[in-house]
């Protein structure tokens, strides 16, 4: 791969949030470089996100020279500032901290998933697996295991001292290559990379970037323009336009009809952000509309819907309103 490629490649394998506070400090030409790499991006198998992080981090510690931190650096600073027990105290903790870390994505998974991923290790693995992750989870992965295995299991958790730390984070290595090649299998969430990606990493960046990224696909590739826009402008975004916004929008429309036809089908919250941001006697106007025109073929929906997606974009680009992140909150 070429630099701008492997580049591209490091953003997806280190997920949308770490990807757009970095790109948050590159200049324009490059994020438009980098964001048209992401768009060619299929897949990206748990293997290559290994070894592309492997090498980053490889490349990291050549730049850094000797300034290396570690365990016996930690050790080094603690025990000059709190003296040999205290410092020991402090470096227990945090390791145990530490190595609950590596296996935290256990805690979003079925305990039914769990069972399949140890069914197969040794009793000890089992064990120190459920000692670093919560309890409740622990107790629900004991219930599925065979009864002579769980009491084996539950035996060795009663007798555990301390168990080395690189075989703990050895054990949440192999774990985590079984879940993420279970995942590529496709039998999770399926591809990691291309427009998901690249759509994933634009949430967190700030308005401005957005546009000009979106500006930027539309001069050299229109059709993923029109696919980011259709991805990232839809009809429930009338749900994130304060009720200003939302009666400016109204009145732009101006077509009662199509607003009817465009509410056939929609939740409450949505009818009750377009109802409650124009008169009583018109919202009145438009529900007897919307009850007169009986059964409507779902295309028609999307046809009125598209037609109000499009005027919100018009709004947005010139700036009168502006299409916000749902997880943005605002008061009025």
């Amino acid at each position: 791969m070429s630099g701008a490629e492997k580049a591209a490649a490091l953003l997806v394998a280190l997920g949308p949030e770490a990807a757009s506070d970095i790109m948050k400090y590159l200049d324009e030409e490059s994020v438009n470089k980098l964001a048209a790499e992401i768009a060619k991006i299929d897949v990206l198998a748990p293997e290559e996100k290994e070894e592309l992080i492997g090498q980053f981090l490889l490349e990291l510690r050549k730049a850094r020279g000797v300034a290396f931190g570690g365990h016996n650096v930690a050790k080094e600073i603690l025990y000059a500032a709190f003296g040999e027990d205290k410092a020991k105290d402090i470096l227990k903790r945090l390791t145990h901290k530490d190595l609950e870390k590596g296996f935290g994505f256990l805690n979003e998974i079925d305990a039914e998933l769990i069972v399949m991923f140890l069914q197969n290790e040794h009793p000890q693995t089992i064990a120190v697996t459920l000692a670093y992750i919560p309890a409740a989870k622990a107790a629900e992965v004991v219930k599925l295991l065979p009864v002579d295995l769980a009491k084996e299991v539950t035996l060795r958790m009663a007798k555990m001292d301390r168990t080395s730390p690189d075989a703990v984070l050895e054990i949440s290595r192999v774990l985590r290559k079984k879940y993420d090649e279970y995942r590529y299998q496709g039998q999770s969430s399926s591809k990691a990379g291309g427009l998901n990606a690249l759509i994933d990493i634009m949430a967190h960046l700030s308005g401005d970037q957005e546009k000009q990224l979106i500006d930027y696909f539309e001069s050299t590739m229109p059709q993923i323009a029109d696919e980011i826009k259709a991805r990232i402008f839809t009809f429930e975004n009338v749900l994130t336009l304060t009720n200003t916004e939302m009666r400016i929008l109204i009145d732009e429309i101006s077509n009662d009809y199509i607003i009817a036809r465009a509410l056939k089908g929609a939740g409450d919250e949505i009818r009750f952000k377009f109802f409650r941001n124009m008169s009583k006697n018109r919202a009145t106007d438009i529900m007897q509309e919307m009850e007169a025109m009986g059964p409507v073929r779902l295309s028609e929906i999307q046809e009125a819907r598209d037609n109000i997606v499009r005027v919100m974009r018009q709004l947005h680009d010139n700036g009168v309103i502006s299409l916000r992140k749902e997880k943005e909150k605002y008061i009025e």
